[in-house]
């Protein structure tokens, strides 16, 4: 249900690229780094988290297959 919801929920449109592209570069290359290096980690914890079930995911899926 809450997956339904955050897809339903209007939000701001995307950056203009251009504009993205020149904030990019007018980072200090240490802070891209840090930045790039931060992303990387959080990524890697999402997929772990979303590739392991949850106790809650595995107890829906029991309820449906009954």
């Amino acid at each position: 249900m809450f997956h339904v919801q955050s897809l339903t929920q209007r939000s701001s449109p995307p950056p203009n690229s251009r504009h993205v592209t020149v904030l990019w570069a007018d980072l200090p290359q240490v802070n891209r780094q840090r930045l790039l290096w931060l992303l990387s980690h959080l990524l890697e914890r999402q997929l772990k988290q979303s590739s392991v079930p949850s106790k809650e995911d595995g107890d829906e899926r029991d309820d449906c297959t009954e």
